[in-house]
């Protein structure tokens, strides 16, 4: 991965979606939403159960077709465009559930990330050792993916992604399952990435205390709607945040 100076956070919008809306038959899952993606920014995505975070994730990287709105990444119109054509464009994403190859070795796994890269193999080893070194898997090359403990499988999730050399890093609930010191090592990757390699990172996630420390701007859904957007600060004082986290008026 090719290091960059630091991008300040609210630099030039490199992704944006207009009115996006996504219908499963009679359920309107995603409706009228509209957000931006700053250059160089951590910009989380938060909401309650149900609020239509999957969805809007799986939009935004092409793994569903919007019902209604447009998508644009980079400038280009992208809406309904293919997942091989949005991270060719430097969108990658992680998933929520593991989607490792659990009977193959860490190396093998990373390996797939370069697939797209016109690489000779010595350096797609050496694109494997530098992000394994950044996500913490430099010693665990060899092990079968499925022996990893939890983390390093977390881990090892977005270390697939980085080899891909996103310019946009999408995570979905990266930190789940992870525990006090694990999620303070995986905030301090997501930091690095941002300032050391100038990756853009959109976040989506449960740990709401986690991304009120990462992010620096949050956006909150609720029902599939634009509830809250602004600072964590702001966003945290947000009546209409509390209530639907508490289950007031849902």
């Amino acid at each position: 991965m090719n290091a960059a100076t630091s991008t300040p956070a609210g630099g030039d919008v490199i992704l944006r979606a207009e009115h996006l809306e996504r219908r499963f038959g009679g359920l309107t899952a995603v409706s009228d939403f509209t957000f931006e993606l700053r250059q160089g920014e951590i910009l989380g995505l938060i909401g309650p159960n149900g609020a239509g975070k999957s969805t809007t994730f799986n939009l935004i990287s092409g793994f569903l077709r919007p019902s209604g709105g447009r998508l644009f990444l980079k400038g280009r119109d992208v809406t309904g465009a293919s997942t091989k054509t949005i991270s060719r464009l430097g969108l990658v994403r992680t998933f929520q559930h593991h989607s490792l190859l659990s009977e193959m070795s860490v190396v093998d796994n990373i390996l797939i990330g370069t697939f797209h890269q016109r690489l000779a193999h010595e350096k797609r080893m050496e694109k494997v050792r530098e992000v394994a070194s950044m996500t913490g898997l430099a010693d665990h090359l060899q092990i079968i993916a499925g022996n990893l403990p939890h983390g390093l499988q977390r881990m090892l999730s977005i270390a697939i992604a980085l080899a891909a050399e996103p310019q946009i890093l999408c995570l979905d609930e990266p930190l789940t399952g992870l525990q006090g010191a694990e999620v303070g090592a995986a905030l301090e990757l997501f930091e690095k990435l941002r300032t050391t390699h100038g990756l853009t990172i959109l976040l989506v996630e449960h740990n709401v205390r986690a991304v009120m420390r990462a992010c620096d701007r949050v956006i909150v859904l609720n029902y599939g709607r634009l509830l809250a957007e602004g600072s964590p600060e702001a966003v945290s004082r947000d009546e209409a945040v509390i209530e639907a986290y508490l289950g007031r008026g849902r």
